[in-house]
């Protein structure tokens, strides 16, 4: 996943914040599980639910059951 958005990120963080508006279908600026697993799907990535789960819940530093742009940065960048 993390190869996959460097690829398609062409313009460094421009590109991910681009990315990552296009995956908020609903624009309130963070990514439900449910955005997050459309997301996966769009570029491939098909994950089953427990691994969506995980993935959300691992990287929700803030523990709001969403990812932010910044917790969605910290997951790509490392």
């Amino acid at each position: 996943m993390i190869a996959l958005c460097k690829k398609r990120s062409a313009n460094g963080l421009r590109g991910l914040r681009s990315m990552f508006r296009a995956m908020d279908r609903n624009r309130n600026g963070s990514l439900s599980p449910v955005e997050f697993k459309y997301a996966m799907r769009d570029y491939g990535l098909n994950f089953s639910e427990i691994e969506i789960t995980q993935i959300v819940k691992h990287f929700d530093t803030n523990k709001d059951g969403m990812l932010s742009f910044d917790e969605f940065l910290r997951a790509i960048r490392g």
